[in-house]
């Protein structure tokens, strides 16, 4: 019993060791230190070696937003598996197979050994002292890895001890990392959350990294881009286009639907078109305007630099099909901010935060802290004089994460829903959308018939990989007109 106690003791310290060492950056790091589930896998030797495969593999998908649903792709068809992708990622997360390579290798000696230790009898014998000290020396390489885990170490020990320099605060924005972990004792291991999402999750969309798998040849999700197309099928007298920053495609299907059930809210009148599209994850959200108001495959470097009236006649772009309306841009944040300065150009006016400002719109206190882009739509005649013929870009801004709450009173409990639970930041940006898709509603009320107001949800939220298997991987535009 003794014998085994020990070895029990051991194969826990063990585990929980090597997994704070090399998986710090996994998803069930940001709950706790000490795995739950270790307590009782532990106990048995090929318990614990297949739990470690087990969390091996979970924290190598889970690290990259992706829960076991994924594998179905491969099971169907090996082919949708990106080789030259994994291959990189392999190297860029070599730590998780150094927790691999330490966590075997520690207790296989161990077992080997039956767990005694005879140091005195070991400490002359140079063979065993010179792989003791290579050990040694390779176990402190490991820890300066490509991934950097010793960094995310030495920020989570900060956090515990509070003691963050002015350096920190610019480089980790220190304000908001409480919002995204906690520094609980015990924690449950990467594969127990991936078989929950799998399980929560099981007839939602995809979410995570996508280039892990060749989702381009999968047809179910194939790309929308004909936004010229249903927009010319009528003509319209005002259209308005939302380019919403980052809205909150959970793949919870409660909240999902709420957000838009907020957006109908009183209108019962209305045509609605919903479209998938897959986001292009090698850009910005230039990238969502810039497939918006072109339509197809165009020079992006090209499109940074150019004034935005040569590059859309250059490239023949559609919406220079909407030259004889009033052209109309605006953008509750700075010009300068990826220069859209360039923008004027085309459009006949602009408005970014400065034209607001002087308008006498709200600034709303955020670490991207533009105007309300709530008060924005509530407020429209004041930016629009002209009734008629109108083409309005809006681009948002309130939804950049990090967020801070626009809104006075939550329009849900998130302790009582998830994954709002899990985060502040993902309660702040869900009711933060809330109101503005409220304001929305409004708008949507003062539209005449023969409007269009199109909602063009921008790239999902850009957290951290491993929490974006919460959202989904595709964006929703929706037409929406009145019968």
């Amino acid at each position: 019993m003794k014998l085994w106690l020990k070895k029990y003791l051991i194969r826990v310290l063990i585990i929980n060791f090597f997994s704070l060492i090399y998986l710090i950056q996994t998803p069930a790091f940001d709950y706790g230190f000490f795995s739950v589930q270790s307590i009782f896998y532990s106990a048995n030797v090929f318990l614990l070696y297949f739990f470690i495969f087990l969390e091996t593999k979970s924290s190598f998908f889970s690290i990259y937003g992706l829960d076991f649903n994924f594998y179905k792709l491969i099971i169907n068809n090996l082919n949708n598996l990106n080789f030259e992708y994994v291959t990189y990622i392999a190297y860029e997360n070599i730590n998780i197979f150094y927790f691999l390579f330490f966590s075997i290798g520690s207790v296989f000696f161990l077992e080997r050994i039956n767990y005694n230790f005879v140091l005195k009898k070991n400490i002359t014998n140079p063979k065993k002292v010179f792989v003791f000290f290579i050990v040694i020396i390779i176990f402190i390489l490991t820890n300066f890895n490509t991934s950097l885990t010793h960094m995310t170490l030495k920020t989570r020990y900060k956090h515990l001890t509070n003691t963050f320099n002015s350096d920190d605060m610019v480089g980790y924005g220190i304000k908001y990392i409480s919002q995204y972990v906690d520094n609980s004792f015990f924690r449950n291991d990467n594969w127990f959350y991936t078989i929950k999402y799998s399980y929560i999750y099981l007839d939602s969309n995809p979410s995570g990294k996508r280039e892990l798998a060749q989702f381009d040849t999968n047809l179910e999700f194939e790309s929308f881009k004909n936004f010229g197309e249903v927009i010319n099928k009528k003509k319209y007298n005002n259209i308005y286009v939302i380019i919403n920053e980052s809205y909150p495609n959970f793949r919870n299907r409660k909240l999902k639907n709420n957000l838009f059930e907020k957006i109908k809210s009183g209108n019962d009148d209305l045509i609605i078109q919903n479209f998938k599209k897959k986001w292009n994850r090698a850009l910005t959200t230039q990238g969502a305007e810039m497939e918006f108001f072109c339509n197809k495959e165009v020079d992006f470097e090209k499109y940074m630099t150019s004034e935005l009236k040569s590059f859309i006649e250059e490239n023949n772009c559609w919406i220079n099909s909407m030259r004889n309306k009033n052209l109309i841009y605006i953008h509750s944040y700075k010009e300068y901010f990826f220069d859209r300065t360039r923008y004027k150009s085309f459009f006949d006016k602009t408005f970014f935060r400065k034209e607001l400002e002087e308008l006498n719109f709200e600034i709303c206190d955020q670490k991207y802290d533009g105007i309300c882009d709530h008060l924005i739509l509530n407020n429209m005649e004041k930016i629009i004089k002209d009734e008629k013929n109108n083409f309005v870009i809006f681009l948002t801004v309130n939804n950049h994460i990090p967020v801070e709450p626009v809104y006075d009173i939550p329009y849900i409990n998130c302790k009582e829903n998830f994954p709002l639970n899990l985060s502040e930041q993902f309660c702040k940006i869900y009711n933060n959308q809330m109101l503005f898709n409220e304001s929305i509603s409004k708008f949507i009320s003062r539209l005449n018939k023969n409007d269009l107001l199109v909602l063009f949800s921008d790239t999902p939220p850009m957290f951290a990989t491993k929490r974006r298997v919460h959202f989904e991987d595709l964006i929703d535009i929706y037409f929406i007109s009145k019968k």
